[in-house]
């Protein structure tokens, strides 16, 4: 009885609200027509309940980043993957390159459970920030070791319920599921409500086996049937929704141990809002029982026929939960959280089966709590759980000792003495939501990437080429980039929430610990960065780029440290609600010329280089040559002329293509090559510049290479056929390939290509742009610079 958040409270501004009007027609016009409005819709956006701010359709082409409240915090429910059709997730065609998979573990589980008739076996539910998209893991070897159970490939799992015989059933994106193998096989249980059937919640009944409640999803608001019954294990259901003002879904129910007809049911809405109802009649009746409990969506139930326990809240919002009791079936409330409790946002409550007193509850961000005494005292983040972002938490059948920890990013933790410790068991799920990798021009074995949970994240570093991992100690936020200066010096970009630890830049101390760098806005989230470059000639010069964030505004920004990130100058923005996707430096030996990519997020689909003279303490538009449909930019620099950088981009919403410039970034010409999929990054190969790669994010092959500069691709894909959203390629020397993907890292090696010749570097005179029209029958918009001060001093904020 375990669910999943699906919240989408958006941080408010008129102007944004206005600016994607069209956006969300043209995108709702668009989903009909592929016949898939309502479900996708559910998926990305969640219910209409009560709130403020902007839906996620209305603002569907900002970036995943952009979603979020004022603190950085998102909201669930909406997978930032491409979407696939269940069952053909990521499937891709093969090629040349020999990829393979890297690691580390991880993924979002939002649930795992033990068999009850076989000890061996337990399964743990994938679903990517409560949205669509995930599959399911299984385990014969007590949780030390899964496999992924690839006929629920592209299907999301949010809910695991053993019966006593070993029949199992999971709630899915796609109904109810049954399997009476252990979870080898599954069976799709039809609901009758039509295609918005995804299930949060299934309660299995302690008394009768042959009756099973699901939770079903508003999808929206379009799906008013929220609880369902079946009294014959799963042949036929009935609609058993409580008389509810507007649908919202329910993500927890419980059931009498002792009487079949006594039923508990939470819900949660998406923008906000919570309700507990119950029923004594087996749901021909209902009584609302929310008097007593904040009006912030509920998460999760537990009842033992005296004491009922209710959990929820979520972080998106700062709409606490907590923990409560009643032990009169709702008519009245007592929380059980203390002052002691960091966070009030609960995902799972588990209940000690031989000893009521000991209530174990999984939270949001600060691990699991845990009580002996019912409630009157409480440890906090037990076990070394205190930074992880518990979803389930379940004891196994019969036993005080052994318990299985689902969370978000890191998967699986596993204790075997009653919580006291916690150790991750999570090899062989390969569903690490992966950002940025890269790996340390001093050492190539000295690997870094970058991951991202809902509301959390990390860095993870290995010294062995990948061969083992370590979480590194960074605060545990999101991260979008890793990336080793030319000193080894390992730097990460944190990407929030402000409520864990300030966002942007990070530095790797020798002793392991990390120093936050800015640039710090103030107290909320106002920096939302995504790259980061560093000279290899002063190592005072870093470049970042990203985009402002809130109170701080929606323009994409290039910031500036001459003093190696003691103190930086925001020293270029452009427009409103525009994106610097990447940095080049133009390595003459002069670090006075500098490229940069910009893409749009309001919905115009434009994109184009920016160019400085001066060591990036200006920035003016260098799109020359660059179509007007110009989406998400990526850089990458010729090995062997530093005048010659490539920009790759996408060309329409099914095609992709790539620029070179040889002037610096003056003016930009087409390399010859058009993909049929939308392109994501670009990496030039360290020694040879007729090797290009490049990856994509619609479908097609993930990887592709070029032998002739960019004039042709052909597969580089073996390996990469499950791959879903390539972000990032970088090189571990000049004979090793890696990958970041939201389903985890590969590598391959490459063939020693024959160098070419590298001139030497003297420093030339800046190129004075040609100014020439745009080979489009568009014209090309001119992003609008804007003069910004240096951020203020961090205010502390209020207690």
């Amino acid at each position: 009885m375990k669910n999943s958040s699906n919240s989408n409270y958006f941080y408010s501004k008129t102007r944004l609200l206005l600016g994607f009007l069209g956006v969300l027609l043209s995108g709702c016009v668009l989903l009909a027509a592929v016949g898939a409005l309502s479900k996708t819709f559910a998926a990305r956006t969640g219910s209409r309940q009560a709130g403020t701010g902007i839906s996620s359709a209305q603002s569907s082409n900002l970036g995943a980043s952009r979603r979020l409240d004022e603190r950085g915090n998102r909201p669930a429910g909406m997978s930032f993957l491409p979407l696939h059709q269940p069952g053909s997730r990521a499937i891709r065609p093969a090629g040349t390159g020999n990829w393979s998979l890297l690691g580390p573990p991880g993924g979002d589980v939002f649930d795992a459970a033990a068999s009850t008739a076989d000890p061996n076996i337990a399964l743990a539910g994938i679903a990517p920030d409560g949205s669509f998209g995930g599959t399911l893991y299984r385990s014969i070897d007590a949780g030390n070791t899964w496999s992924q159970v690839l006929p629920l490939n592209g299907i999301s799992v949010f809910d695991i319920e053993f019966k006593a015989d070993g029949t199992v059933y999971i709630g899915t994106q796609d109904s109810v599921r049954r399997s009476t193998d252990g979870g080898v096989s599954w069976t799709s249980l039809d609901l009758g409500i039509g295609a918005n059937d995804q299930v949060f919640d299934v309660a299995l009944d302690p008394s009768n086996p042959l009756i099973i409640w699901a939770g079903i999803a508003d999808a929206g608001g379009f799906q008013p049937v929220n609880v369902m019954r079946s009294t014959d294990n799963g042949g036929t259901w009935s609609n058993r929704t409580p008389p509810l003002a507007a649908p919202i879904s329910c993500r927890g129910i419980a059931v009498d141990p002792t009487d079949s007809n006594t039923v508990i049911a939470v819900f949660g809405g998406d923008f906000g809002g919570g309700e507990v109802w119950t029923t004594t009649d087996g749901g021909d009746s209902w009584t609302n029982r929310s008097a007593g409990l904040p009006d912030n969506p509920m998460q999760a139930v537990a009842y033992d026929g005296s004491r009922l326990l209710v959990g929820g809240g979520q972080l998106f919002g700062s709409e606490n939960v907590g923990l409560y009791r009643s032990t009169d079936l709702g008519a009245t409330w007592t929380p059980l959280h203390d002052g002691t409790w960091p966070v009030l946002v609960v995902g799972g409550i588990a209940v000690d089966p031989n000893d009521a007193q000991t209530i174990l509850v999984a939270t949001d961000g600060s691990g699991v709590n845990r009580t002996t005494d019912g409630g009157g005292s409480w440890e906090i983040g037990i076990g070394g759980t205190d930074a992880l972002a518990g979803r389930s938490l379940r004891f196994r059948p019969g036993s005080s000792t052994d318990l299985l920890l689902g969370v978000s990013s890191l998967a699986v933790f596993r204790s075997t003495d009653g919580g006291d410790h916690f150790v991750q068991s999570s090899n062989g799920i390969s569903e690490l939501n992966l950002f940025s990798i890269d790996a340390s021009a001093v050492g190539s074995n000295e690997l870094a990437e970058a991951f991202q949970g809902q509301n959390n994240g990390g860095v993870v570093r290995s010294v062995d080429g990948g061969v083992t991992w370590d979480v590194e100690s960074a605060p545990p936020t999101r991260y979008s980039a890793v990336r080793f200066a030319p000193d080894g010096k390992l730097y990460a970009i944190s990407a929030g929430p402000s409520t864990v630890a300030q966002e942007g830049l990070y530095r790797r101390e020798d002793n392991g610990d990390w120093t936050p760098l800015g640039p710090d806005q103030g107290p909320l989230y106002e920096s939302d960065l995504d790259t980061v470059r560093f000279s290899h000639n002063n190592a005072n010069l870093i470049l970042l780029g990203g985009a402002d964030f809130g109170v701080a505004g929606f323009e994409g920004t290039i910031w500036r440290s001459t003093d190696a990130g003691q103190s930086w100058t925001k020293v270029y923005e452009v427009g409103d609600f525009h994106r610097v996707t990447d940095l080049e430096i133009v390595e003459d030996g002069t670090d006075q010329n500098m490229v940069a990519a910009w893409t749009s997020e309001s919905g115009d689909n434009i994109g184009g280089a920016l160019r400085s003279t001066d060591g990036g303490a200006s920035w003016f538009d260098s799109s020359t040559g660059l179509p007007a449909f110009f989406r998400g930019p990526r850089l990458c620099a010729s090995p062997s002329d530093p005048q010659t950088l490539l920009i790759s981009g996408w060309l329409s919403f099914q095609s992709g293509g790539l620029f070179r410039t040889t002037d610096g970034g003056a003016t930009w010409a087409s390399t010859g090559w058009t993909g049929n999929q939308t392109v994501g990054d670009v990496a030039c190969h360290p020694i040879d510049d007729q090797t290009i790669f490049v990856t994509q994010l619609s479908g097609g092959d993930a990887v592709l290479r070029s032998q002739d500069g960019g004039s042709t691709f052909s597969p580089f894909s073996n390996g990469l056929e499950n791959v879903v959203a390539p972000r990032e390629l970088a090189f571990a020397g000049d004979s090793r390939l890696l990958l970041a993907s939201a389903k985890g890292s590969h590598a391959t090696d490459l063939a020693g290509p024959t160098p070419t010749p590298t001139p030497t570097i003297t420093p030339s005179p800046t190129p004075t742009p040609t100014v020439t029209p745009t080979p489009t029958a568009i014209p090309r918009p001119t992003p609008t610079p804007r003069s910004r001060p240096t951020p203020r001093p961090r205010p502390t904020p209020p207690g």
